[in-house]
């Protein structure tokens, strides 16, 4: 398992403010703290969530050019860690920028006189770094027989409000040579940028009409790694949508169409494309998006925006979700059509204050209320029902602004104004608008920020379990059971 951290954007300001505050005044002085964090277990990858400071008190540290601790300031963290159900992450400064190695000092406190007492509290002990450039270094002591052994981290990631930023490890985050087919891409924004850009691990939920054109524009502009997440294959009525199909593939895996095409079209050297046949709230799906820097969601169904909404809050991976509403007047002319980008993170509103989705749909979908052909009608009747009415430059100019939003939480530099959790279009008005409001004062979702594995999302599946209502769709089923035996048309 591949060692990662995370802190909240929040958290990473109160570190900076304090741990870098001799450095700006011009001191040559470091200085240190201890914090708490909770574990977030992917497929491939382990995460360290740090969600809370722990600063000295007077008396619990010594000043000296480098920095000391009393060793009743560590009992202090550790009764706090054992209480919050949480691990112990030291933090200290250093005089330079960038990824910090460790002197020797650094080894021995970490290694000899922290780690032994920290295991008390169950969880490894987290080493940090802030170098002068509010760069984070990171490591992961674990005990191996009757020593500790240090795992360098592969990158920290600070996530929330104001963007998402990460430091790697010079072994993983190394800028490349600029090759002529990003020439362009690299000329606009720059080395480093295209660097950041280029090493995210990237997840998109659901490649439709939406899904597949993000996919498009990331492959495009040099994203080495994504995974891609969708159950569904490719019908008849979906051929005006996507980038990726034609007649001749009809009934084959979506996803796996969109990964064949993705390779033909990538620029990035060692382009890596992880196709999953199945839905986001089964396990190994679920499991390989907590492996993901960022996630798009292009999904329109509850259980689903309810999963990401979990995977925003609880483990701390942003996700950029689009949603398109177009309705018909009586004669089935054109009457309303918006599409809206809603950005979600620890700091941010979720997707259900945001009106994306409610319990109550969640709980008719896991019980194929939302397949039951009765409930469609009355919808109808009400008309309330859901609209899935799209066209292909409906999805692209989505698609374009949810690509735009990535871009700018990654690139974005500190001056540049907040752009708020949504941004919505609406096409015959032609109005463009964005809100920056908060989650509600009863959110269930906020409160379980951070906690990483201690919440475990209630409604996962094994493979192939999802509820549905007996009738209605048992053709799909029967399809999606025969699909790797049945025939193919020339055409595949």
């Amino acid at each position: 398992m591949t060692p990662e951290v995370v802190l909240l954007r929040a958290v990473h300001r109160e570190a900076c403010e304090f741990l870098l505050a001799h450095i700006r005044r011009g001191e040559r002085q470091e200085d240190l703290c201890f914090a708490l964090w909770r574990p977030s277990t992917g497929a491939k990858r382990t995460t360290a969530l740090v969600f809370r400071l722990i600063l000295p008190r007077e008396g619990e540290r010594d000043l000296h050019g480098n920095a000391s601790f009393d060793g009743s300031y560590l009992s202090r963290a550790i009764r706090l860690a054992a209480g919050n159900r949480a691990g112990i992450a030291f933090l200290h400064s250093h005089l330079t920028p960038g990824w910090q190695d460790l002197s020797d000092e650094d080894v021995i406190a970490e290694r000899d006189r922290i780690a032994p007492p920290a295991r008390a509290v169950g969880y490894p002990t987290v080493g940090m770094t802030l170098g002068t450039d509010s760069a984070w270094s990171a490591r992961i002591w674990t005990k191996e027989r009757r020593r500790f052994r240090r795992t360098w981290c592969r990158q920290v990631r600070v996530v929330g409000r104001g963007g998402f930023r990460a430091t790697r490890h010079p072994r993983f985050g190394g800028r490349r040579g600029v090759i002529a087919e990003q020439q362009r891409t690299v000329s606009t924004w720059g080395a480093q940028s295209q660097a950041d850009l280029a090493n995210l691990t990237v997840g998109i939920v659901g490649v439709g009409s939406v899904g597949c054109q993000v996919a498009e524009a990331l492959a495009r502009l040099g994203v080495r790694h994504l995974l891609l997440v969708d159950a569904d294959r490719v019908e008849r009525h979906n051929l005006d949508r996507l980038l990726y199909a034609g007649q001749g593939d009809l009934g084959r895996r979506k996803v796996l169409l969109a990964a064949k095409h993705l390779k033909r079209h990538a620029t990035a050297t060692g382009f890596r494309v992880e196709p999953l046949a199945g839905r986001i709230e089964e396990r190994e799906c679920f499991s390989r998006a907590l492996d993901c820097d960022l996630l798009f969601a292009a999904v329109d169904r509850p259980l689903p925006k309810d999963v990401v909404n979990h995977l925003a809050f609880v483990h701390c991976i942003p996700v950029i979700f689009g949603g398109i509403y177009a309705a018909n007047k009586a004669g089935g002319e054109l009457g309303q059509a918006s599409w809206s980008v809603v950005t979600v993170d620890p700091e941010r509103r979720c997707l259900r204050c945001d009106g994306q989705y409610t319990t109550s749909e969640v709980s008719m979908e896991r019980d194929g209320s939302l397949d039951r052909p009765e409930y469609l009608r009355n919808l109808q009747g009400s008309g309330a029902a859901p609209r899935d009415r799209n066209v292909f430059p409906f999805s692209a100019n989505l698609a374009s602004f949810m690509v735009l939003e990535m871009i700018r939480l990654v690139i974005g530099e500190e001056w540049w104004p907040d752009a708020g959790n949504r941004m919505q279009f609406s096409f015959i008005p032609r109005r463009l608008s964005a809100d920056a409001e908060p989650c509600g004062e009863n959110c269930a979702v906020r409160p379980r920020r951070a906690s990483g594995d201690q919440t475990e999302y209630p409604f996962l599946v094994e493979r192939g379990v999802v509820a549905r209502w007996p009738g209605g769709r048992w053709w799909k089923r029967l399809r999606d059971r025969l699909g790797p035996i049945l025939p193919r048309s020339s055409g595949s």
